[in-house]
């Protein structure tokens, strides 16, 4: 009978009902920047020049809520942002960009369920970016 109680409170606290998304990702649009330089390699012997096209960046504009209010320095949230590709592959973000208007010393502040939109960039691919989520606590 003494583990009644137990039982119950491990319910309560349990992850299932504690595990909840600090963050999610409510719309977002691809922004694919173009290397602006090719390479070219010439081949005497054929008297071929074959020119090599650089993979573009993969960036987005990400609007995106979290669920409660807290403070954060913008630039260390860089990193705090994932991508997945058509391949299924991963990458993080390397660049984030909020607005002049959203940031104030350096913080930008996260008001619990209203949205907020940053520009983040993630890495060189072929494959173009499928989904994305934040993954910050």
């Amino acid at each position: 009978m003494k583990l009644m109680p137990l039982l119950l409170l491990t319910g309560i606290f349990s992850p299932i009902v504690i595990a909840q998304p600090a963050c999610t990702v409510t719309h977002f649009e691809t922004i694919n920047i173009e290397p602006t330089r090719e390479a070219v390699k010439y081949d005497q012997q054929s008297q071929t020049a074959e020119v090599h096209h650089q993979q573009p960046m993969r960036c987005a504009s990400i609007t995106f809520q979290t669920s409660h209010t807290l403070n954060k320095v913008a630039r260390a949230m860089h990193n705090e942002f994932e991508a997945k590709y058509a391949d299924m592959t991963t990458a993080q973000s390397h660049l984030i960009k909020f607005s002049d208007d959203a940031l104030d010393s350096g913080y930008v502040q996260l008001r619990r369920n209203k949205p907020q939109t940053v520009y983040a960039c993630f890495s060189t691919s072929s494959t173009p970016i499928t989904s994305i989520k934040c993954k910050f606590e």
